[in-house]
């Protein structure tokens, strides 16, 4: 056979190409269409393409459990090297109808698509496997009985529950798999819950099947048609139906997603890295020692979050896992820059992860360019802040979530506020808020909670009438709904950044206000519900006077094909940008007022737009002594 084979490769009719297991052929294009033909030609084409069906089914479904465990990374392999022949089997099983060969495929290969970022394959083959059979959630569908392990855990055919559960299942893969364009299709949705509702009714709790992928699908849909109150509540549920029904992968799986989503400290975590590591498997150990580094980052831990974000870029690395390569030196170089801002190394680190993310898709590229950007930021390079943000937007697809452009908005507008652009800064916070009003609030709350620190910080830069009153009661809202850790484990920004809108946005707003009226505001703001609060910057942000809505290119209009560097500034053309400097960030405009009186050292720190800190307020001291009024002075316009 090997003599054979050699011999047409030698005549190149076959293609040898090289693999870590050996060699593997395959017919040239035109061999193999002439082959087909006389495979038709002799009726025997239906049966070869009916025998590798079969073959490829059941290596699918049987060594899809290898996926999760010591044998995840040869079983990545594996389906990397027969991602055609897998396709090939869907294709002929589509064709012919083989609505139970379709559904065992995609059960087979979902976790496969979701491991490797094979979303289009997820998208379309569920869908197509969904286009089969009765619709499971119709009128007069029976709901769903208890179904121990996979639906897949035995081949077709299946009868009875098995079969209606795997028509669910693929149609719960569809509405999730639908990645950027499943929520922004729950954004758009005029009824959601008329779209959801029969998912859930289909359901109820203490169903062994609700504890894992596509199930847990079923929390989620409760949460979005109002049947819970927040993500924590949804996450925490889960946890729980995976501690009584759940197996150890599954408990793991729950909670890793409510530490990285809901989470408050490293103990989730950290017990989901237990888990991880008792099942051997290398892509659930690096998110776990990912989630663990990022609250350690939060606790101000740095030197464990470090630790923790290079043994997850090393475990990332073993298992193939190159887009979370990528993200996870991308957190342990922001980590070292924060524990040595002058860390030429770790800049560079992190600068060399974005550009290497953007061949992995949007979602690995956005989360680096963002730690980048609130590096440059607070180094004092607001245009190579805004240029990483811009490209952010230019890389988002046509189905990317409003979320995710009201995050990169929301960040936009802080930089703004360094370079004391607050017009504009308000301008991109109410779209940002709007962007964000569909799903946030359910999944990620503390998303539209950050925007009301930077709408205070803006407010009180423009300084129109009212501003700083309200800005004083965004800025109570900000601590109020912070402090409530609904959503612990969803943070938009960095701590560093966090820490310092907050401070800023305070030093203006007192700056402008009588002790007692900055109090009452804030506590005022305090008692406000998030809504509410997203509703009072909105009004007030296009407040009379404010720079009109559609003056310009909306942000995504201007992104679109549109690279920021070819335009200067951050890709807007609303307005020109000459406030995003390379240099460093212009202060406030509440303390563009002189310098009369007593000033400290961090007065001159914060009229540099620098973070307060051990090394910058000694910079500060050596200028008062060598300058004295005048190192504030030469500092204000």
């Amino acid at each position: 056979m090997l003599d054979v084979l050699g011999a047409l490769v030698d005549k190149s009719l076959v293609v040898s190409v090289p693999v870590e297991s050996g060699m593997r052929f395959r017919l040239l294009e035109t061999v193999a269409e002439y082959a087909g033909e006389r495979l038709e030609e002799a009726g025997e084409r239906a049966v070869v393409e009916r025998a590798h069906l079969a073959h490829y089914r059941e290596l699918a479904r049987t060594r899809d459990a290898g996926l999760r465990g010591p044998l995840q990374t040869a079983t990545l392999a594996l389906f990397e090297r027969e991602h055609d022949n897998l396709r090939t089997a869907l294709r002929t099983a589509v064709a012919a109808g083989e609505e139970q060969e379709v559904l065992c495929l995609v059960h087979s290969l979902a976790w496969f698509w979701q491991l490797r970022n094979h979303h289009h394959d997820s998208r379309a083959w569920s869908a197509a496997a969904g286009r089969f059979g009765p619709d499971p959630f119709g009128p007069g569908a029976p709901p769903a009985a208890p179904l121990p392990g996979r639906v897949h855990d035995v081949p077709p055919p299946w009868t009875g529950e098995r079969l209606r559960e795997a028509r669910r299942g693929v149609r719960l893969y569809a509405l999730a798999a639908q990645g950027g364009s499943g929520a922004t299709a729950v954004e758009q949705e005029a009824d959601v819950v008329g779209r959801l509702a029969p998912i859930v009714a289909a359901y109820r709790p203490g169903l062994p099947q609700l504890c894992r992928q596509p199930g847990t699908v079923w929390f989620f849909a409760r949460l979005m048609t109002g049947g819970l109150t927040g993500l924590g509540e949804v996450l925490a549920l889960l946890v729980e139906a995976c501690r009584a029904d759940g197996d150890p992968w599954d408990l793991a799986f729950a909670l890793l997603m409510r530490a990285r989503l809901a989470g408050d400290g490293p103990e989730e975590a950290a017990e989901a890295l237990a888990l991880f590591e008792d099942a051997r498997d290398a892509w659930g150990i690096a998110e776990s020692l990912a989630a663990r580094g990022e609250a350690y980052e939060r606790a101000g831990r740095l030197a464990e979050a470090a630790g923790d974000f290079a043994r997850a870029a090393a475990a990332a690395g073993e298992v193939g896992a190159r887009s979370q390569v990528h993200v996870f030196t991308a957190h342990l170089a922001a980590v070292r820059l924060r524990l040595r801002p002058a860390d030429a190394e770790a800049e560079r680190l992190l600068a060399h992860a974005a550009e290497e993310a953007v061949r992995w898709g949007a979602e690995a590229t956005g989360n680096v360019r963002l730690l980048l950007a609130q590096h440059y930021a607070h180094t004092g390079r607001t245009g190579l802040a805004q240029e990483q943000l811009g490209r952010c937007e230019t890389e988002f697809g046509d189905h990317t979530p409003g979320l995710f452009w009201g995050l990169v908005g929301g960040m936009r507008a802080w930089v703004d506020c360094l370079d004391g652009a607050h017009e504009r800064a308000l301008d991109r916070l109410d779209r940002a808020v709007g962007d964000l009003a569909a799903l946030a609030h359910l999944v990620a709350p503390r998303l539209v909670v950050a925007q009301f620190a930077t709408g205070a910080w803006a407010l009180a830069g423009r300084g129109r009438p009212g501003d700083a009153r309200t800005g004083a009661r965004l800025l109570g809202a900000y601590d109020a709904h912070a402090a409530e850790g609904r959503d612990g484990g969803f943070h938009p920004y960095t701590p560093q950044t966090e820490e310092l809108v907050r401070r800023r946005a305070e030093t203006a707003l007192r700056a402008a206000l009588t002790p007692e009226a900055y109090a009452g505001e804030h506590a005022a703001g305090g008692a406000l519900p998030a809504a509410e609060a997203a509703a009072l910057l909105r009004r007030r942000a296009g407040a009379p006077g404010a720079r009109m809505r559609g003056a310009g290119a909306d942000t995504r209009m201007a992104s679109a094909g549109t690279h920021p560097q070819k335009h200067g500034g951050d890709g807007m053309n609303a307005e020109p940008d000459e406030m995003s400097r390379g240099d460093v960030p212009t202060p406030d405009r509440l303390l563009h007022s002189g310098s009369e009186g007593e000033f400290t050292a961090e007065d001159v720190v914060l009229a540099s737009g620098r973070d307060v800190t051990p090394e910058t307020l000694a910079w500060a001291e050596r200028r008062m002594a060598e300058k004295g009024r005048a190192s504030l002075d030469e500092l204000l316009p």
